[in-house]
């Protein structure tokens, strides 16, 4: 009975960051270095991606920009400002809004929809079914992407174009005894669980029903991948790398290694 009430508890606060959207306002605008300072809010992190909605009249409104959350005190927050290229169309007319102090700012967008990147089947319909307020899209869906661009084994670059897609927000990723989420924009760690899921079965480059990524003959990505919690921690290391579980990952290999050696 102790273990399944630790079970339940697990797996109630992964991915528990937001399944809403957090809003607050712009105070003041630093166009020379596209930095926005917003109202603190509860529930923002770091590494968080938004948009800036700006409204015409009760009715009608527009998303100028993006947003990710640079930091964060008492007093402000502070977000980076990133042009939305997705809806250009060079054959219609564009405004030339800038976001401006008052406009709403909207971070966690998209977060209600996740991509879990699990070792093995198992795992994955747990987390998922433990989680059936979230929108999981199936990883075959990234699968078919990689297939599509040649690689067996995903960069980071496949991960945010697939997130842009298929409008996700959050990517999960089950490590060892960790589920570790990232936002799928900025590719930064905003929470860290540890769980019970057994990660000893290991299906590579992660769970899918896809039975073949096709690749390309040469070039990055093109090679199958051979580990599963290395190279994701080694891709989210290069965006992470002062994250506490990130460090202590790579401390704990390291003294592995050295220890082997001796």
């Amino acid at each position: 009975m102790r273990y399944i009430l630790s079970f339940i508890l697990i797996y109630s606060s992964v991915f528990a960051l937001i399944n809403k959207p957090i809003h607050s306002q712009i105070t003041s605008i630093n166009q020379d270095e596209d930095r926005i300072y917003i109202k603190p809010v509860e529930g923002a992190q770091v590494g968080m991606f938004g948009v800036v909605v700006q409204s015409f009249d009760a009715t009608h409104s527009t998303a100028l920009s993006w947003v990710e959350v640079l930091s964060i005190d008492t007093k402000s927050i502070i977000v980076r400002s990133i042009p939305i290229v997705a809806l250009e169309q060079s054959a219609l007319p564009s405004g030339t809004w800038k976001p401006k102090i008052g406009d709403i700012v909207t971070l966690g967008y998209n977060y209600h929809r996740a991509l879990l990147i699990s070792p093995n089947a198992s795992a994955y319909k747990k987390v998922t079914n433990f989680h059936k307020q979230r929108h999981w899209v199936h990883p075959d869906i990234f699968a078919t992407v990689l297939s599509s661009n040649g690689h067996p084994t995903p960069l980071v670059d496949d991960f945010k174009d697939t997130c842009r897609a298929n409008n996700i927000g959050l990517l999960g990723f089950i490590l060892e005894r960790s589920i570790v989420t990232v936002d799928c924009q900025s590719f930064k760690i905003i929470e860290v669980r540890t769980t019970t899921l057994s990660t000893k079965e290991v299906q590579l480059p992660f769970y899918t029903r896809v039975s073949n990524i096709e690749a390309n003959w040469f070039g990055e990505g093109s090679d199958e991948l051979l580990e599963f919690t290395p190279y994701y921690t080694k891709l989210l290391a290069e965006n992470n790398p002062e994250n506490d579980w990130i460090q202590t990952y790579q401390n704990r290999e390291n003294n592995n290694t050295s220890t082997q050696g001796e």
